[in-house]
């Protein structure tokens, strides 16, 4: 899966002129935690891993590859876009950088669909520690209206177990490595309509 040699990728597409005012503080601190071995990867692997979507119930809602790339905003937009085409309007997403995303989105080519429809960012609760304090106050879910306890951190609990993928799949063919994924997102699916249908059994009984 080697590809041509390259310099290190940005995390971010946001190299052009137009797009440096959506660059924070917070959007530097989060591409310089990212570990030098991660980075050089993206030059050797034509797939890098793996970009998901989840519902608060933890259900998987959309999934995709980054391809030779690293975190580039191109997925969140295109989530987004297919999230506001799906459930229509006042979707809020979690999203390490939705900061800084929000400005990007609002510039992107569904911009105007975004806005009409209200769609909205929250910076997930454990990263927005990591953020500045003028930052958190308005996109920590702390203080946003709406959110109730939500903390957005679902994705992380899903990449703690779905990370024991990474051994079998690292080698495999590009088959092999998407029947992998998608019968660990089966079985997690399986996990979590139970465990929602658990609850539901619960609040019934009281």
């Amino acid at each position: 899966m080697a590809c041509e040699e390259a310099d290190d990728e940005e995390w971010f597409d946001i190299d052009d002129p137009s797009a440096q005012t959506a660059v924070s503080t917070c959007v530097e601190r989060w591409r310089n935690a990212g570990p030098e071995a991660r980075k050089k990867m993206f030059a050797l692997f034509a797939v890098t891993g793996i970009f998901v979507c989840l519902c608060r119930h933890g259900h998987c809602l959309i999934l995709c590859d980054m391809v030779r790339s690293g975190e580039l905003m191109k997925y969140p937009i295109a989530i987004m876009n297919r999230l506001i085409e799906v459930y229509g309007p006042n979707v809020k997403v979690g999203y390490d950088v939705a900061c800084a995303f929000h400005k990007i989105l609002r510039r992107s080519s569904i911009g105007a669909h975004v806005v009409a429809l209200n769609a909205t960012g929250v910076v997930p609760s454990f990263h927005g520690h990591s953020h500045n304090r003028a930052c958190q106050v308005a996109w920590h879910p702390l203080y946003m209206d709406g959110v109730g306890k939500e903390d957005f951190e679902g994705c992380e609990r899903c990449f703690s177990e779905s990370n024991a993928l990474a051994p079998r799949t690292r080698l495999s063919t590009a088959f092999h490595r998407h029947q992998a994924i998608e019968q660990f997102f089966t079985l997690w699916g399986e996990q979590k309509h139970a465990e929602s249908g658990m609850c539901l059994a619960a609040v019934t009984r009281l």
